[in-house]
């Protein structure tokens, strides 16, 4: 009487999960199958390291890397896996056969979808003809229209190497033509582009790296927008012949490319520009540098940073209106118009040879974050200070922008944001937003 019962706590040995380190093992054979149009060599390479198994954990591991890695390779519409036990002849004490069993994707796939730019958004239809020679080669044909207007035609043909020597960086060559066309308003101009552009580009994967090499041949075309364009942009209409040697590296070390909360992002684009192989004339550079810094209660510090100069030989090349920078919107300066932050004349935005903006950021999940389940991880909250200047690297003419805001998750790279600006200086001139402003993209200042 007045006498409990407990039960007792299970162990926490007995709460461990097994150690399969204990058990030896090893890999006698491989088998890939579901291989119609593909080549083998194209998929040999992808299973090498399950032969360097010696434990049954590594057999695990080493199973789910393969089949990541033949995935990544582009032929496959699903993929299963079977372990078993080695038998037959040639079979070992300890031995294991493991079995990849998928289906290889159509001969001709697609889809249509929305496509999130720099403040656009875009509905995109594709066509794919996938592994069209037996190597994971890619033709595609891409059309996008978005809702400022911004119309996309292009055809790409993609050769992968992930199965040779170098299969580790990931290389990739591809060439592209393309016609795009954009209504620039700020600036009372259209630009339409038409040409090609071959593509390599590589990985350090263990640094985090990525690089590709491009050059671009094409014409690109400058017209009048309406009857109010000023003459001064009038002066770069027409046809223009221009050809580009462009580098861009990327340095990816967030732990999250849409709300980060540690680690490093950096991003430079370099073009070697001119309108023939013997005349380049223009240099463009242009980096995105992002530092992120984890507090407390799942709140941290952003801080970001670009910078954009233009290098002209002017007996060389003359600069047209559509190569300079139109610093300014939610991207770059909040609480500026877009190309609102650049000087003006004629009372439209007539861009600068360099800018530089900063911005600081106090990010923290949604207060009681925990009683919206998954959806509230979807929204982050931020107060922010947005400084810059165009023209000069010295603090003249700045421009500053504080407020706070409300930011959506959309997919793995893109958000939306909602903010309320205050613009705190700023140029006569320029055009600011005093209040809510929106902003959608997937890199933002």
């Amino acid at each position: 009487m007045g006498g409990g019962t407990s039960r007792a706590e299970p162990s926490q040995e007995g709460r461990r999960e097994p150690d399969f380190t204990r058990f030896k093992a090893r890999v006698d054979r491989v088998y890939i199958a579901g291989l119609q149009r593909t080549h083998d060599d194209y998929v040999q390479r992808a299973a090498r390291h399950l032969f360097k198994a010696q434990n049954f954990q590594d057999v695990i591991v080493e199973t789910a890397n393969v089949k990541d890695d033949l995935l990544r390779l582009g032929i496959y519409k699903n993929l299963r896996i079977s372990i078993d036990t080695s038998k037959g002849e040639g079979a070992s004490k300890n031995g294991y056969t493991v079995t990849f069993t998928g289906e290889e994707l159509s001969r001709i796939t697609g889809n249509v979808g929305v496509e999130v730019g720099q403040n656009d958004g875009a509905a995109t239809t594709e066509l794919v003809t996938p592994n069209l020679f037996g190597r994971g080669e890619r033709l595609s044909l891409n059309l996008s229209r978005s809702y400022v207007r911004n119309s996309v035609v292009n055809i790409k043909l993609t050769k992968p190497f992930y199965h040779t020597a170098v299969g580790d960086y990931e290389p990739e060559t591809s060439i592209t033509v393309f016609r795009n066309a954009s209504p620039h308003p700020w600036s009372k101009y259209r630009l339409e582009d038409n040409g090609a552009l071959l593509d390599f580009s590589f990985a350090i994967p263990s640094l985090g790296f990525s690089n590709s090499l491009q050059y671009e041949l094409g014409m690109k075309e400058l017209f009048a927008l309406d009857k109010q364009t000023p003459f001064f942009v009038r002066e770069h209409c027409g046809p223009r012949l221009v050809s580009t040697f462009r580098y861009i590296g990327q340095y990816e070390g967030r732990d999250d490319s849409v709300f980060p909360s540690s680690g490093v992002y950096a991003k430079g684009t370099a073009e070697l520009i001119g309108s023939r192989l013997s005349q380049l004339g223009i240099v463009r550079q242009e980096l995105h540098a992002e530092l992120n810094v984890p507090l407390f209660l799942g709140a941290s510090v952003q801080l970001c940073g670009r910078i954009g100069a233009i290098l002209q030989d002017k007996r060389k090349e003359s600069l047209p209106i559509n190569q300079l920078f139109f610093p300014g919107g939610p991207q770059t300066l909040r609480g500026f118009e877009l190309a609102g932050a650049c000087p003006r004349r004629d009372g439209i935005a007539a861009g600068c040879r360099s800018y530089w903006a900063t911005g600081l950021h106090l990010w923290s999940p949604l207060p009681f974050n925990q009683y919206f389940g998954g959806f509230g991880n979807l929204f982050r909250t931020h107060a922010f200070y947005n400084i810059g200047t165009c023209d000069t690297y010295t603090t003249d003419k700045l421009r500053s922008t504080a407020g706070i805001g409300i930011a959506f998750r959309m997919g793995q790279k893109a958000r939306i944001e909602f903010n309320y600006c205050q613009p705190l200086s700023y140029e006569a001139g320029d055009r600011v937003v005093k209040g809510f402003q929106f902003g959608i993209g997937y890199e933002f200042v």
